[in-house]
């Protein structure tokens, strides 16, 4: 099968630290995503959201049939136009390809978004990246999957595509890394399978984007920074930081009507995110920093915008008066 356009790059697998110390030297208070990959790349690059039809182990009873606490025990929260299974795979690459060509983006990764995307064998894997793969103007995948579903197999596929001169990213959920919180949270997997996922992507040259949420109930900040130092000293490629959202037809919407669950307000969340900021290494680079494709009609709390946008210009502004930086506290 013919692939698609293809990026060499003299760090493939890593970030580049030369990039990010420009960055920081202009004053810019946090490695976001966006700036960095222009400075990389020259050019505007977009992510196309597929949905591939996967489900989760932890909902199918491969593992456990309960999910996560803050995931919807039926169905999916997804509110991307055109991500959807009822669109074939085709369908859902070249219609968003098209409709961002049209506003000036040139180059493209198909990000395999809702459910565990690598729940699946390797050789139906492989026949879906190579599909991805195969589309003009497409750079590489990024992939959304669980600590526990990255088999060694699976690994050693996606690092042929590297050595090709693909880009390679995992979306993992880790959300924190303290088994305590894991736990409480029925993740069924533990900080062991987040540490193992990210030796082993780092020595195979596949970048990895951590997705965490702060305000995780009994999570002191203490246990917060401490994710942020532990992930860093990991020398975790980016991170998406999320406030913890309670949604319909969760167990923590049960927990949260018993009262015994509060979300953070707006003023609290942004100084959270700017204190984990400061404890994160400048080289891990930002792409998100709230959510806001959650549904307005399954949201419950909290009850302020979660545009992220705005979230990181609050944040911005905040390290700004406090005259911080992204790692301004962190030491490896």
């Amino acid at each position: 099968m013919n692939r698609g356009a293809r990026i060499y790059r003299t760090n493939s697998g890593s970030i580049d630290k030369n990039i990010v110390d420009k960055i920081y030297s202009e004053g810019f208070p946090i490695t976001q995503y966006g700036l960095y990959t222009k400075r990389e790349k020259g050019y505007k690059t977009f992510k196309v959201a597929v949905d591939a039809g996967f489900s989760c182990p932890n909902k199918d009873g491969t593992i456990d049939t309960e999910g996560c606490i803050f995931c919807p025990k039926m169905g999916r929260v997804i509110s991307v136009e055109y991500c959807n299974v009822k669109y074939s795979l085709k369908e859902q690459i070249e219609h968003q390809i098209q409709r961002n060509k049209e506003k000036g983006i040139e180059k493209f990764y198909v990000y395999f978004y809702p459910g565990t995307n690598t729940h699946a064998s390797p050789e139906y894997l492989k026949e879906l990246w190579d599909f991805a793969l195969s589309f003009d103007d497409v750079l590489g995948i990024s992939i959304g999957t669980r600590p526990d579903c990255l088999e060694d197999e699976k690994l050693d596929i996606l690092e042929n595509y590297v050595k090709e001169g693909y880009e390679i990213w995992i979306d993992l959920g880790i959300q924190t890394m303290h088994d305590k919180t894991l736990d409480f949270l029925n993740r069924k997997h533990s900080s062991d399978d987040v540490r193992r996922v990210l030796l082993e992507c780092k020595k195979r040259g596949i970048l990895v984007c951590g997705h965490i949420i702060l305000g995780l109930p009994d999570e002191s900040w203490d246990m917060m920074m401490e994710t942020a130092k532990i992930l860093s000293d990991l020398e975790i490629d980016a991170l998406k930081i999320y406030p913890l959202v309670v949604v319909e037809n969760t167990k923590l919407e049960e927990i949260y009507w018993k009262g015994e669950y509060k979300s953070l307000d707006e003023k609290q969340y942004i100084h959270l995110v700017a204190d984990f900021l400061e404890h994160i290494s400048k080289y891990v680079i930002i792409q998100r920093v709230s959510k806001d494709k959650v549904p307005e009609e399954i949201k419950i709390s909290p009850e302020w915008s979660l545009k992220r946008l705005r979230i990181l210009n609050e944040v911005s502004k905040l390290l700004d008066k406090r005259k911080t930086k992204q790692g301004s506290k962190y030491k490896k």
